[in-house]
């Protein structure tokens, strides 16, 4: 638990880092800030999650979570579709919780202790409107 959870502790701070060495050169330059420009916060990948036989239930392949800005988010591609979408992140003791809309409902992942992971392999549960059924996936760093 103590090193996952360290390792989200360290991921924030590199993140907030990151930020600030920009933000603190600009300043430095004393440029006029720009109107039209908006820079968007870094997005850094912290694990990419391989869902199991989730075609037949209409669920995403895989799912990433990242950091950003100090943040975390999370992408997924449903079946068939060109294009990301995002999920929302719920960290619940040691379990993560993922949620999006989907055209067949709210579709809700809970991974098991993926705040404390010590494996590769992880189980929990999904729902999808009415659907429901037990999760295996791997996780990738």
């Amino acid at each position: 638990m103590r090193a996952h959870r360290s390792l989200l502790v360290a991921a924030l701070a590199l993140s907030a880092a990151a930020v600030a060495r920009p933000l603190a050169a600009q300043a430095a330059r004393a440029e006029a800030p720009r109107a039209d420009v908006v820079a968007a916060p870094a997005v850094r990948p912290l694990a990419v999650y391989r869902l199991g036989r989730t075609a037949l239930a209409g669920l995403p392949g895989h799912v990433t979570v990242s950091d950003s800005a100090g943040t975390l988010v999370a992408r997924y591609r449903a079946p068939g579709a060109n294009r990301e979408q995002p999920m929302t992140v719920t960290v619940m003791q040691t379990d993560l919780v993922l949620q999006a809309e989907t055209a067949g409902g709210l579709l809700t992942l809970l991974l098991e202790r993926q705040n404390d992971a010590s494996s590769a392999a992880l189980t929990g549960r999904w729902w999808l409107g009415a659907q429901e059924g037990v999760l295996r996936a791997t996780r990738d760093e």
